[in-house]
């Protein structure tokens, strides 16, 4: 079993709430039994259970002894327009188990502000539950960051510096158009997707102006979160076959 941890790191540690249930009376894991801990940054460590209360468990973690994954990949950043949150959460899902470190909900023109509105605080607490879970049960040690819903000028604000690769994938762009090359000279890559009715003309030029690799996914037309988890996938065969 791999449980994500987002405290300190300690020799000592307690798990409570959903996973102590899980591991007690779902498992039934008893004192002495292993389990894997990962803090979402590319480390893992082998821990043991040492004792169980009635609402808390404690861990042994071999603290001296981590098993870290080096990560010499560019770090992939997907902007994805929000759409139906239910959709929404299979490309996160997805997306995790595939590999980046953040996921950033844009407002484009073409959003549905129904949408966006229930994106509250609770919402994205259970995206990032989401991400987690995918994490602990796909193998990575990374978890990536879900920041708040944002506009597409506050995204290019933030996405701005020389060692970032700025990518658009677009249903309108020649299909032929699938190569992207030496993506590993980069320290970022910055993936955007777009909603249902995809950009409007005045986005696309905003991206071209801000020097973006206009991509296609194919010559199919793919729902929003298809595409998503398409262009992730794409851009970390991009990357391995480079490396």
């Amino acid at each position: 079993m791999r449980i994500f941890y987002k405290d300190k790191i300690e020799d000592i540690i307690e798990i409570d709430s959903s996973r102590f249930h899980k591991i007690t009376s779902v498992l039934r894991m008893n004192i002495g039994d292993k389990i894997e801990i990962f803090d979402g940054k590319g480390n893992s460590y082998n821990s043991e259970i040492i004792s169980i209360s009635k609402k808390i468990l404690k861990l042994k973690l071999e603290i001296d002894n981590p098993k870290k994954i080096l990560n010499t990949s560019p770090l992939i950043h997907l902007a994805f327009s929000i759409i139906k949150p239910s959709r929404f959460e299979i490309a996160v899902e997805k997306t995790t188990e595939l590999g980046l470190h953040s996921i950033l909900p844009i407002v484009t023109e073409f959003t549905n502000n129904t949408y966006v509105k229930m994106f509250t605080k609770s919402r994205l607490q259970r995206i990032e539950s989401i991400s987690i879970s995918a994490a602990e049960q796909c193998g990575t040690n990374y978890v990536p960051n879900v920041e708040n819903p944002m506009k597409i000028s506050n995204l290019l604000d933030s996405y701005n510096e020389f060692d970032t690769k700025k990518i658009l994938f677009y249903e309108n762009s020649n299909p032929d158009n699938l190569i992207i090359k030496n993506l590993n000279k980069f320290k970022k890559i910055l993936v955007v997707v777009g909603p249902e009715g995809g950009f409007s003309k005045n986005e696309i030029n905003i991206f071209k102006e801000h020097n973006f690799d206009i991509q296609s996914l194919g010559k199919n037309i793919l729902r929003a979160e298809t595409a998503a988890i398409s262009a992730i996938n794409n851009i970390n065969l991009f990357i391995n076959s480079t490396q």
